[in-house]
Parts: structure tokens; C-alpha cells; sequence
């Protein structure tokens, strides 16, 4: 009885996995440009010093995600895109879905530069709310070595992202005070792109730390 609680627990998203499982996921996508802060940094550096990978079981793609859903360190495999990933990032959103039941991945795409709105239109293509992915995948699956952003190109085709005014396509925890000109000038943005991505900021005094802020919009920019 206890093994089939556990399991059914794990199936709806409320306990971690201590065995092999697949599960259905949001999955979305970020690069160096939606990255907090910008570019390749990583929270939980296993196997990468920075967000990298090329999607084999020995050489996973690094993943954000929850560490209460999926410990540092856990691989994963994509099933839509044949690719392994493992866990060496935080997410915001992920740990959210994950206290709602939901399990989340954020999978890197890559390039470790900060890349035109070309990548988050490539990000929109892939993401999905129901993706089949195995938990804690064994070796020997299928993998297809394609790079899923590269020169510019989409593994897939994907249409031009069509900004949507203000609205925030990413937020950030930042990790120290800052003036909003400076976070402004780390996110690569104009300070009056940033106040209006950011409404409820008060600019005229320092923004403290542990702050979420949107640092970009739905196009990245």
C-alpha cells in the first residue's frame, strides 16, 4: 500500500521521484538572453561550469527546474527531442508549478551570447504544456545531436515573436541591491523600457535585494 501512495503522489506532482518515472510536463525553453542574470551562469554547476551540454547521456543539456521536484544533478530525457538534460539551474516559474502540482522544466537552448529576439522565437516553437519526459532516464535512449538553436536557426520552424507591448516575457530575483539604470543596463534594456516592464517600481530609490523584477518582454526585449 505504501509503494502505491508513493507512487500515485509522485504521478501527481507532490513527491520526488526516487526511481525512474515518466511524467507529463510543462516544458519551456531559456538562453543567455532570459537567463537571471543575463548569460551563462548556472545555480547548481554538476557537470557544466556553465549552461551547456549537447544532449547525450554523458554530455546532458543543463535544465532549470525545482530541486524539491528533482534534485541537482538528475537527468531527464526529452522524448519529443530525443535529448538528454540534467539538472544545474533554478526557476522561478518551475518552483511555482511545482507547489501547484505541476512539474516544470526550463531547458536550456543555448547560446551562451546574448542572442537576438530570433532564440525567444525559437523558445515559443518548442514550448509546451503536456510534454512526456522520463525522470531519472537511463543510458542507451535515442539521441539526436541536431543543436537546438545555432547561427541563428530553430530546430524547427519558428514563426517571428510578435511583442506584446509591455507585458513581461521573464522575471528575475535579483540577487543584490541595484539602481534601476543599472539592472536596466544588465538586462540590456533602455531605463525607460525597464520602468515600463516594471510598473510598480519605485526608481527614485534602490531596488533591494531578493526583488523580482520582469527583466524583459515577451520578445526578450
Amino acid at each position: 500500500m505504501y509503494a502505491i501512495l508513493t507512487t500515485l503522489l509522485v504521478l501527481f506532482g507532490l513527491s520526488t521521484p526516487t526511481t525512474s518515472i515518466n511524467v507529463t510536463a510543462i516544458v519551456t525553453f531559456y538562453g543567455a538572453r532570459d537567463n537571471c542574470p543575463p548569460g551563462g551562469d548556472i545555480a547548481h554547476p554538476i557537470i557544466h561550469k556553465y549552461a551547456g551540454g549537447t544532449g547525450t547521456y554523458a554530455d546532458p543539456i543543463t535544465y532549470a527546474g525545482d530541486t524539491k521536484a528533482a534534485p541537482a544533478g538528475t537527468i531527464i530525457y526529452y522524448h519529443a527531442l530525443k535529448k538528454y538534460f540534467i539538472m544545474e539551474d533554478d526557476c522561478e516559474e518551475c518552483i511555482s508549478d511545482w507547489k501547484k502540482g505541476h512539474w516544470h522544466f526550463d531547458l536550456w537552448m543555448g547560446p551562451d551570447t546574448l542572442s537576438p529576439s530570433s532564440l525567444v522565437a525559437c523558445e515559443n516553437a518548442l514550448t509546451v504544456d503536456s510534454g512526456k519526459v522520463w525522470v531519472k532516464a537511463p543510458s542507451g535512449l535515442p539521441v539526436d545531436a541536431t543543436p537546438l538553436y545555432a547561427n541563428g536557426k530553430c530546430i524547427v520552424d519558428a514563426p517571428p515573436c510578435t511583442d506584446k507591448g509591455n507585458e513581461c516575457g521573464n522575471s528575475c530575483e535579483i540577487p543584490k541591491s541595484n539602481s534601476c539604470s543599472a539592472l536596466a543596463k544588465e538586462f540590456l534594456l533602455s531605463v525607460f523600457r525597464f520602468e515600463q516592464l516594471n510598473p510598480n517600481l519605485d526608481c527614485s530609490k534602490v531596488v533591494p535585494a531578493g526583488t523580482s523584477v520582469c527583466q524583459g518582454g515577451t520578445c526578450g526585449d
